[in-house]
C-alpha cells in the first residue's frame, strides 16, 4: 500500500460480485489507511496481489486453501463459525469500526443475493448514526444515506442517474433543484418509485428535506 494514504479510511471487500478491474482501481485511486477481507473477498484481492491488513470469517466460501496460503502471512487472521449471528460483512463493519474511521467503503457487497445486500444497505444506517461517511460501491453504483439537506455535483456524480427512496417510512418536505424532474416540498413515503431514474441537468444537484432518511443511488447502466 502507499504511504500516501489517508488517515481512518476503511475498505471492507467483501463476498459478492466484484469486477477485478474496478476494485484495482477503487484501491489504486482511494488510498485507504486499511483494508479488511471479508471471506470470498479475499479471493479478489488475492487475484490483484493486494494484501488485506485483517481478514476475518467463516470462510464457508473463501475455502481452506486459499486461507492457508495467508497463514504463513503476518496478517490476522479472525475465523468465526459457518453458524453465527452476524454476517462476515457486519463482522468486518465491526473491526471496522474499532478503527475510528472517517470513511468505510464497502465493495463486493451487492451482487446475486439480494437478502444479503439489503443488509448491508441496511449497515450504513449504523455508519449514519456515527456520523461516518459509508458508501456501497461497484462498477454500477455508489449507494449511501442521507439524514439531512445535500447537494450532488453533476461534473463527479457517479454515472449518469441518480434515485432517490425512503429509507424511513416516509420524507418529509423532499425538493428537488437542477434536476430533470424538480420537485417542491412532496412527502415521498415507502413503495412509491417517484424517485427513481432522475438526472442533474445543472452543475448541481440539489436534494433538500424537512425529516426523515434518504437511500441515495448515484448509478449508471
Amino acid at each position: 500500500m502507499s504511504n500516501n494514504i489517508s488517515k481512518n479510511k476503511v475498505l471492507i471487500v467483501t463476498g459478492g460480485s466484484i469486477e477485478h478491474d474496478f476494485l484495482r482501481s477503487l484501491i489504486l485511486n482511494e488510498q485507504y489507511s486499511v483494508i479488511i477481507a471479508a471471506d470470498k473477498g479475499l479471493l479478489a484481492l488475492d487475484r490483484l496481489n493486494i494484501l488485506p491488513d485483517y481478514i476475518l470469517g467463516d470462510f464457508d466460501s473463501a475455502g481452506s486453501e486459499i486461507l492457508s496460503k495467508y497463514r504463513e502471512k503476518s496478517i490476522p487472521i479472525m475465523t468465526f463459525p459457518s453458524q453465527k449471528d452476524m454476517t462476515d460483512t457486519e463482522l468486518a463493519f465491526e473491526l471496522a469500526l474499532t478503527k475510528k474511521p472517517s470513511v468505510i467503503d464497502f465493495a463486493g457487497a451487492t451482487g446475486t443475493r439480494l437478502d444479503h445486500t439489503l443488509a448491508n444497505i441496511n449497515l450504513l444506517y449504523v455508519a449514519l448514526e456515527k456520523k461516518i461517511d459509508a458508501k456501497i460501491i461497484d462498477a454500477n453504483n455508489k449507494i449511501y444515506l442521507k439524514a439531512e439537506n445535500f447537494v450532488i455535483k453533476k461534473d463527479k456524480q457517479y454515472g449518469n442517474f441518480v434515485s432517490l427512496l425512503p429509507f424511513t417510512y416516509q420524507v418529509k418536505g423532499l425538493k428537488l433543484r437542477g434536476f430533470k424532474y424538480p420537485l417542491d416540498g412532496i412527502i415521498l413515503k415507502k413503495g412509491s418509485s417517484l424517485g427513481i431514474s432522475n438526472e442533474i441537468t445543472d452543475k448541481e444537484g440539489i436534494v433538500e428535506f424537512d425529516d426523515g432518511i434518504l437511500t441515495v443511488f448515484e448509478t449508471r447502466d
